[in-house]
């Protein structure tokens, strides 16, 4: 039996609504990052160690304006809203599904901001059937990960 990624947060109760909902935010914040206008999060990027070819690999996107978005449509509990800040989008896919989105700020890029109805980590990149090294953040675990994506797996404690 696969481990269902949304137990931990008992505020997601449609996992389909937020699945659909993140896919396309995922999508939508990934065509920003390598549209037009996009110098800053992409140097951004390469000044914390990230090579373009990961990115892209990674699907790292960024979400431009921070802005408010119902519970309800996201398949959240609440008749509130929750706030999607500005800053570098990285979603947590799972065998093809974004399971979790979190927001790295390009201010305080130390801060990163789990959307609600995301799976709580710890975060695994790769395959878990390798030598593992352990990183305390998504951007650290993501420099890790890229010097051997086909050697090592990184496990991220949020």
């Amino acid at each position: 039996m696969k481990p269902n990624l949304y137990f931990e947060n008992n505020s997601c109760v449609d996992a389909k609504a937020w699945e659909k909902k993140a896919k396309a935010f995922t999508i939508r914040s990934y065509k920003h990052l390598w549209g037009k206008n996009n110098e800053d999060p992409l140097s951004f990027l390469y000044l914390k160690g990230l090579n373009l070819e990961f990115i892209n690999k990674m699907f790292l996107g960024w979400n431009k304006f921070g802005h408010n978005r119902p519970c309800d449509g996201w398949g959240l509990s609440g008749k509130d809203s929750f706030f999607i800040p500005s800053g570098i989008v990285f979603p947590y896919i799972v065998e093809k599904k974004v399971t979790g989105i979190f927001i790295i700020s390009m201010k305080n890029p130390d801060t990163e901001l789990i959307i609600p109805g995301s799976f709580k980590g710890p975060l695994i990149l790769g395959p878990g059937n390798r030598e593992v090294k352990d990183a305390t953040g998504i951007m650290e675990g993501l420099k890790i990960f890229q010097e051997g994506p086909d050697v090592f797996s990184v496990n991220i404690s949020l």
